[in-house]
Order: structure tokens, then C-alpha cells, then sequence
């Protein structure tokens, strides 16, 4: 199971706010093989932008776990099954530890209380749970897995009941010409497989 997060959907609430996530023709990965440096800002070869990085290294996991599941299927009498998942908006984390620490708290509240589009960490772990134990995804592979914003409001009755399988955003869709596959083997390169 990979986490992943929707915001590596365009498509996607969070994904569509800033710049979004699209790894282009990878051409950052291509420049960093061939000059033998392994350096580069971003995986299109674009500047850094740290909210579109957050959301590019989302969409990077979702290809990494087709990618690994396409392989998985090829290897004969193989029965291993990779699946992405969002745990939802979990402010209530290390994820937002180098912010305003008002700022995170007041975000975490109005996110999960009062908006009810964030979740508590709780519900998080309870939807890795659902996707690595759970038989309605057992022998399903290659897919991404979400629950509607706040399901953790409903408490312990969201579990397995507020979980779907999804199609993945458009440009993740596209990897499967490709794309996924030449991630996976620069990405072997760069940290020297």
C-alpha cells in the first residue's frame, strides 16, 4: 500500500488550488541521468515550486504503485497486489510542522471541525488499514483508493462504507503508456539499482 493524496489529481479539490501536479516529459529525472549529477529541482525540469512538489511527489507514489503492480502482474504466478490511497487532509501531523504554529492550529480546527473536510489521524490510519486488510480490496491491484472530504466525522461507521476505488487523474492514466515505466527506470538509475 502507497500513500499517495488527491491532490495529485487536477481534478481534484486540493489538486486544482496553485500550480498542479504534472511530471511533464520528466525531463528533470532525464537531465540529472545524463549529466551523472542525480541533481534536479523538479521532476519536469521546472523550477522549484514547494506546493507543486507536494503535490508532483503524489503523483510520482499513484505511478509507482501502477507501475509496480504492471510488474508485479508480469511476473508468472505473482499474487502480490499494490494499491495508493489518500488518508484524507490530516493537519493534526508533522505535515504542517515548519508553519505558523497558530496557523496550524487554528487550521486544524476550522479544517476538521468546522468545515469537516479534514480528517483525525485516527481515521488515517483507519483507511491504511482498510486498504491493506480489508477483503472488498483483496486481489484488486493498480488502484487508487479515497474517501470523501470529512469522513472522519462519521466516525468509526466511515470505515470500509466512505472508501472507493477511483480512477487516478488523467496524466496517471496516461502513465500507463509509458510514462510510469520510464519514471520507474530513471528513478533506478538515480539512486543506483
Amino acid at each position: 500500500v502507497v500513500t499517495a493524496s488527491s491532490v495529485h489529481d487536477p481534478d481534484s479539490p486540493g489538486g486544482a488550488q496553485g500550480e498542479t501536479a504534472t511530471l511533464g516529459d520528466l525531463k528533470g529525472l532525464e537531465k540529472a541521468v545524463a549529466d551523472g549529477s542525480g541533481m534536479f529541482d523538479m521532476v519536469d525540469g521546472n523550477e522549484f515550486n514547494a506546493d507543486k512538489a507536494y503535490k508532483d511527489s503524489k503523483l510520482c507514489n499513484v505511478l509507482f504503485a501502477r507501475e509496480l503492480q504492471r510488474r508485479m502482474d508480469a511476473e508468472e504466478g505473482s499474487n502480490i497486489k499494490v494499491n495508493s490511497f489518500t488518508p484524507g487532509l490530516i493537519v493534526g501531523t508533522g505535515l504542517f510542522r515548519d508553519q505558523n504554529k497558530v496557523f496550524t492550529k487554528v487550521f486544524d480546527v476550522a479544517a476538521t471541525k468546522l468545515l469537516k473536510v479534514g480528517e483525525t489521524p485516527h481515521y488515517g490510519g483507519g483507511a491504511l488499514e482498510y486498504v491493506a486488510l480489508s477483503t472488498e480490496v483483496e486481489g484488486k491491484g493498480g488502484l487508487y483508493y479515497y474517501s470523501s472530504p470529512g469522513s472522519s466525522k462519521y466516525g468509526e461507521d466511515a470505515y470500509g462504507k466512505q472508501f472507493h476505488a477511483s480512477e487516478v487523474s488523467k496524466e496517471a492514466q496516461e502513465s500507463d503508456g509509458g510514462k510510469a515505466k520510464r519514471f520507474w527506470e530513471l528513478s533506478e538509475k538515480l539512486v543506483g539499482i
